[in-house]
Parts: structure tokens; C-alpha cells; sequence
């Protein structure tokens, strides 16, 4: 069985949604694996003194929990981003806060179908509130953009240069009591928000770095897109190979590998 690393991103408005999940998360997944969860701040608020303590003890209530606390609010392209490049494993499920989990197996459905398969990146259940994916194939699609300020089409936006590089749509495992709890209610303030409360700021940059093209690629999109320039794609970690590849030297120096 392939080990994966369980990502987690939360803010707190959604307090008493992680303070169950992690819990449920435990008594279904193997407790050595690593749960690495990414507490945001909210935009132009200070982070309640309670509610990171709230997450430290949370944190040490459960073996094998990371947090990753953010003063401030940061995108959700960089938190996964971040989680991704944090986590110890190749491997990594990310999940939403407000998962619902009735099926005790999901961690090893999961790590079985991407031993199976050889598959380095796919959703489960036909959506983007949980997929698994590699650091190697993050790096080679140059990473979610951060340039996407807030949170919203970040999920649209990769999956529209996974088909662009790789010609087929994203690979999808179903599994079921497995399924996003939308809890689209409980957000942040201070963000223009449209639909299901992501902002607006999201939605414009889209606009912005895609247009309506017939020949273009639907993606996640109902209607078919291209890329209209303004926003080109490029590698946002570059250096990430080189710390992989030479990692080996903090113990024991032996030698400095360029290429791979």
C-alpha cells in the first residue's frame, strides 16, 4: 500500500467542523499516517488567541498531526501548494474541512487504486473536494497558480493545464460514504463573494487569463476555454528538484547533483 500524507486546509469559521473531522480522520486512517493541516487566517482579521490554541491542542490531542498556523490569510493555491511541498511523503490526499466520511477504507481504496494504476494525480467521486496527487506531478504542472488571491477556480485552473499537457481529462476514483459536507455558509468575512461564497477577486483573474474559444478545452468549465496570454503559466518552485535530488548531503555530504 502506497503512504500517503492527509492535507487539510481550515479558518475559523469552521472550528467545530475540523475539531470532528480529525478525530473521524483517526479512526480511519492508520495512525502513523501524517495529517498535515493548514490553519488560515482571515483577511484583514487578527487570529483569535483561543481558536489557535483551540488548534495547537487539537493538533496534540491526535498522533501524527502537523499544523502549519498563518498570521495572515493566504490563498488556497498556496496553501496546498504548501502543504504538498511540507508533507514527507510522495503521495498526498488532500481533503476538504467539511468532509464527511462513512466508509472506513477510503484511505486504502484510494492508496490501492494509485499502486494499481500508477496514477499520480485523480480526484474521488468526479469532483476537486478530494484528490490525491504527487509532489513530482505538481512540479511538472508548475504547481496550483498563485496568482489566484483567494480561494475558488484554483481546481478549474489545474485541471485545465492537466488536459492542455497531458490530452485526456483528470482520472477519477468512486468511492463512496465519501462526499463534501458544503458547508458554503460558513466563510470569511471581509470578501466580495458570488457563487457559494468564493470571492469575486478568484472569478476576475479566471476571466482575465481565459476566454470563451470553440476549439478551446471545457475542462471544468460548461463552456470551452483558452488561454488569452495575459497570465502565462510557469514554474512557480523551480529549485524543488534540486532540494529533492540533494537531500541525501545533510547527513553525510558525498556529492551535488545538477540533473536528474
Amino acid at each position: 500500500m502506497i503512504n500517503m500524507s492527509v492535507c487539510l486546509v481550515t479558518f475559523k469559521e469552521r472550528r467545530e467542523l475540523i475539531k470532528s473531522l480529525i478525530p473521524r480522520i483517526r479512526e480511519t486512517i492508520p495512525a502513523e499516517v501524517d495529517i498535515i493541516l493548514a490553519v488560515n487566517g482571515n483577511f484583514e482579521e487578527p487570529m483569535p488567541e483561543d481558536y489557535r490554541s483551540d488548534m495547537l491542542k487539537l493538533s496534540m490531542e491526535h498522533q501524527n498531526v502537523y499544523p502549519i498556523i498563518c498570521a495572515d490569510f493566504m490563498s488556497l493555491s498556496k496553501l496546498w501548494n504548501t502543504l504538498v511541498l511540507f508533507s514527507k511523503t510522495e503521495y498526498n490526499f488532500v481533503m476538504t474541512d467539511d468532509l464527511v466520511i462513512s466508509n472506513p477504507d477510503v484511505y486504502k481504496i484510494a492508496s490501492d487504486y494509485a499502486e494499481r494504476t500508477g496514477e499520480e494525480f485523480f480526484t474521488i467521486n468526479n469532483g476537486f473536494s478530494h484528490f490525491v496527487l504527487t509532489k513530482s506531478f505538481l512540479h511538472q504542472i508548475g504547481y496550483f497558480d498563485e496568482r489566484l488571491l483567494a480561494y475558488g477556480e484554483e481546481d478549474g485552473d489545474l485541471v485545465h493545464r492537466y488536459i492542455k499537457m497531458f490530452g485526456r481529462d483528470v482520472p477519477t476514483l468512486p468511492i463512496d460514504g465519501f462526499y463534501n459536507g458544503a458547508a458554503y455558509h460558513l466563510k470569511m468575512k471581509n470578501t466580495e463573494n458570488h457563487i457559494n461564497n468564493k470571492p469575486t477577486v478568484n472569478r476576475e483573474i479566471a476571466l482575465i487569463k481565459y476566454a470563451d474559444d470553440p476549439n478551446g478545452i471545457c475542462g471544468m468549465n460548461p463552456t470551452p476555454l483558452s488561454s488569452t496570454g495575459v497570465f502565462e503559466d510557469y514554474q512557480q518552485y523551480p529549485y524543488e528538484p534540486f532540494v529533492r535530488r540533494n537531500r541525501f548531503n545533510i547527513k553525510k555530504f558525498e556529492r551535488i547533483i545538477l540533473d536528474e
